[in-house]
């Protein structure tokens, strides 16, 4: 409902909001331009690409501080750019960031080379090459990625490609996942658990995991002991 003079409630709090969200911008344009703060470069240039839309600003911004700066996210921010949009799509570039992120034990960037190595990119030069893929996520998954421990046990889950399956790789890979709230790693322990594949059956665990499955995918919050 409109107030009897000036700006409805919610105009003001919507006006209030992009004045905040302005003296944060202005705040990493210092930080970044005036102190050369790699980390104020890289929020700045999430702002321009998530807030302001400026998808340009925000590509300039990010080769920047991950060439000159040598930060590591905008280097993987950069390869997503390349990867994913339209515009800039170029999959060799992108591995490429990947690849030297990687080396810098960047466990996004090792998963990200990871994902495109396991199937192959269409329209590229990069094909197929699973031992590449499981290199690299065992990688990201040392680096603390859960998603790199995920992919790698899909992997020895399934066993496909001349990769025979391996069971106990797989629960083990499963479980550091779970521990890392990746539900579906949580949902896998819970199987094997409850088949015996690759571990011993046990009905409590199967039920325990399957709990933090449903914890970790936001479907239960009460606490598992």
């Amino acid at each position: 409902m409109k107030m009897p003079f000036g700006l409805s409630t919610e105009d003001k709090v919507t006006k209030a909001t992009e004045e905040y969200g302005q003296q944060l911008r202005d705040l990493y344009k210092h930080e970044c331009y005036g102190s050369k703060k790699k980390e104020s470069c890289h929020i700045l240039a999430e702002f321009y690409a998530s807030i302001e839309m400026d998808i340009d600003k925000a590509k300039e911004l990010y080769e920047h501080t991950c060439k000159e700066l040598d930060f590591n996210e905008s280097c993987l921010a950069l390869g997503n750019l390349y990867l994913t949009n339209k515009k800039f799509k170029d999959p060799e570039k992108a591995m490429s960031l990947f690849q030297e992120s990687c080396a810098k034990k960047s466990p996004g960037a090792c998963n990200n080379a990871g994902l495109m190595y396991q199937k192959g990119v269409k329209g590229s030069t990069i094909e197929k090459d699973l031992p590449k893929a499981i290199e690299l996520f065992t990688k990201a998954c040392d680096y603390g990625h859960r998603n790199g421990c995920f992919n790698l046990s899909a992997i020895y889950l399934t066993g496909k490609d001349g990769i025979p399956k391996d069971m106990k790789k797989a629960f083990e890979l499963s479980l550091k996942s779970c521990e890392m709230s990746h539900p579906w790693g949580c949902v896998n322990v819970s199987r094997m658990y409850t088949l015996g594949d690759g571990v011993e059956k046990n009905p409590q665990e199967a039920e325990k995991f399957k709990r933090l499955a449903k914890l970790y995918s936001g479907q239960d919050s009460t606490p598992v002991s």
